[in-house]
């Protein structure tokens, strides 16, 4: 369930006709998959990486907010209530997952504990007395699994947006379906003009 999978079922599925699949992994493991050609696509950030074994859509998915989620108990709140760009975050203890180019490229060289999925990095932020200070990443699939955790009580959004970029659909190059690029961009399009893609965000806010 979420943001991309709605936008996916809609786009593939009843639009184009094509029956889909959802299955979750950790992130490592979903691209590993799709670059072994033991699944088709997935939707994520563009990188050169990427590119060498997906063929990406130019229409995004969705353009995701990066912002920071917190311990609503943690002393250093005031501290962080502070941060105004990325770069502000190398004084804190950082969590994330695996496998994402986002935080690779933007959190390279600062303290970052690295745990399997989001989940987790969402139980172990949530716990009492937390070592992490920062969890930063897409403010809605954040927020969505907050939600589904049972978590608002204990994690808190702080709404300053310090990045944004684009998810894009990226099929693998030995999937049998990589010629349907350019329909799915039209039809992204078309949701987009339609109202579409703005209804099933709204629905996770």
């Amino acid at each position: 369930r979420g943001i991309i999978v709605d936008v996916m079922d809609e786009a593939l599925h009843r639009r184009m006709g094509i029956a889909i699949i959802h299955r979750g992994y950790s992130w490592e493991k979903a691209q590993e998959i799709v670059m072994s050609g033991k699944g088709d696509a997935f939707v994520t950030v563009p990188t050169p990486e990427r590119q060498k074994y997906t063929k990406i859509g130019s229409e995004p998915v969705l353009i995701p907010t990066f912002t920071m989620f917190v311990n609503r108990k943690n002393p250093r709140l005031r501290e962080i209530l502070k941060v105004e760009k990325i770069s502000d975050l190398r004084k804190f203890r950082l969590g994330h997952y695996y496998g994402s180019g986002w935080a690779q490229q933007h959190l390279a060289g600062m303290n970052v504990d690295w745990f399997p999925d989001v989940p987790t990095t969402l139980k172990m932020l949530a716990r009492s007395r937390s070592r992490l200070d920062v969890f930063i990443d897409v403010s809605q699939v954040i927020s969505y699994n907050i939600k589904r955790m049972g978590l608002r009580s204990k994690i808190r959004e702080i709404a300053t947006i310090l990045d944004s970029t684009s998810f894009n659909f990226c099929i693998g190059k030995k999937s049998a379906y990589a010629d349907i690029l350019a329909k799915l961009d039209k039809t992204l399009k078309e949701m987009r003009d339609d109202g579409t893609l703005q209804e099933i965000y709204d629905r996770y806010r």
